[in-house]
């Protein structure tokens, strides 16, 4: 299976201001985009040990099931939809015994910064 190219999530700079007055406090990336991994699922997906450093990029894929999706309708006739995802399964690319390439993939693949 190939994957999709990937694209930036970053919350565009008018939409921070919009939320908040004083953007410098709020993430660029919104909270609903993170996920959590604790002891139990860095074992099953053979990372536990060495962790990595705060702020590196770590490649992963995963299946997530949809667990609803809503449309609504202002007055003003703007539309707003929300889909929530479960993550049922992940991976992280690389060699169960390679750490470095467990955490962070296969490199010899360009970036997307690189093309």
């Amino acid at each position: 299976m190939t994957h999709a190219p990937l694209v930036d999530m970053a919350s565009p700079p008018v939409e921070i201001m919009e939320r908040d007055t004083r953007p410098d406090t709020k993430p660029v990336y919104p909270h609903g985009l993170c996920i959590r991994l604790e002891d139990d699922q860095l074992k099953k997906l053979g990372l536990d040990g060495d962790l990595p450093a705060v702020g590196e990029m770590v490649h992963l894929c995963c299946e997530a099931m949809v667990t609803s999706a809503s449309m609504s309708e202002s007055a003003e006739g703007g539309k707003r939809c929300c889909v929530e995802l479960q993550i049922r399964r992940m991976g992280v690319p690389g060699s169960p015994d390679n750490r470095a390439e467990r955490w962070y993939g296969d490199h010899d693949e360009p970036d997307e910064d690189d093309e």
